[in-house]
């Protein structure tokens, strides 16, 4: 399965993969196309877009792990920053690089991940180099790093499987093969908690990979991301109806004021109801109160 099947739209490539989830016992039925460019579109009293990335793709969000107004969005041809959170966009020093995944960590840390691409900065993106690994493939779909430890990380490999690092990704460990995608990872007790798009559906697991239990289908497929806040007080599914919302750890999904198709998504890394997400128009908007409203900047 290719989790992240590029398909033209009106001259635009926008990350579309609909993912249709149906829950334990029911496999992943593969990638479907949003039917149409115009999707997920808001009028009259809809969520108000801050800016227009104008991005041949949708990708990645991501926040600097210290800074809400710092944020980074990953697309085929790089990464573009925002330093005023989001209202207006810069090109990042990273062009010509697909930059599929976008992993921030405290220190300056910066790891891109995507097709043939792994990459990483630890001056905060001003330069880069490659991660010296022993990954059997680098076509890297899906990518989540644990919020207790920053070198501790998951990554999907297309064609291997799912793979865990301890050591920011130097060295990894297989730990599911398969077709794995949508990675996010929270503190739950004492522990983290990975949450994937599995084979079976949407599902998580407790010991860092080895068993999986099912999670609720969050009511449409997923297009996007999944997000979890650090604590897992509160986790987002981007889906081709809009973005869904989970105060218990995806046992139940609720939907949110944005009904469009979104992809690309982050959560504030202070305020798990700081949300921001990039739709199928590479439109950029941000909601205070976990989804409930999406005022203008």
């Amino acid at each position: 399965m290719n989790a992240r099947r590029r398909t033209p739209a009106a001259g635009r490539r926008i990350n579309r993969r609909l993912l249709p989830l149906a829950g334990a016992g029911v496999a992943i039925l593969g990638l479907i196309a949003a039917a149409a460019f115009g999707l997920g579109r808001e009028s009259g009293g809809g969520p108000i877009a801050w800016a227009t990335l104008d991005t041949a793709d949708v990708h990645a969000m991501a926040f600097a792990p210290d800074d809400r107004e710092h944020l980074y969005f990953g697309h085929h041809g790089g990464l573009l920053e925002s330093g005023d959170g989001g209202r207006s966009w810069q090109p990042a020093p990273l062009s010509g690089t697909d930059a599929m995944n976008v992993k921030t960590a405290t220190g300056g840390r910066i790891q891109v991940a995507g097709h043939d691409v792994y990459l990483e900065s630890i001056d905060g993106g001003a330069s880069w180099q490659p991660v010296p690994h022993d990954l059997p493939g680098l076509d890297l779909h899906a990518f989540a790093v644990d919020p207790a430890d920053a070198d501790h990380a998951w990554t999907f490999a297309v064609g291997f499987g799912l793979f865990e690092t301890t050591d920011a990704g130097r060295h990894w460990e297989l730990r599911q093969p398969g077709n794995w995608g949508f990675l996010a990872a929270y503190r739950t007790s004492d522990r983290t908690a990975l949450v994937a798009a599995g084979p079976e559906g949407l599902v998580r697991s407790i010991d860092a990979g080895a068993t999986w239990e099912p999670l609720a289908y969050p009511g449409a497929p997923l297009a996007g991301g999944i997000a979890a806040a650090a604590d897992g007080s509160v986790l987002y599914a981007a889906t081709g109806a809009g973005l869904r919302h989970s105060s218990d750890q995806g046992q139940t999904w609720a939907v949110t004021a944005f009904t469009g198709v979104a992809l690309a998504l982050a959560i504030a890394p202070d305020d798990p109801m700081d949300v921001v997400l990039v739709d199928d128009a590479t439109r950029f908007f941000r909601s205070p109160d976990g989804g409930a409203s999406w005022p203008a900047p």
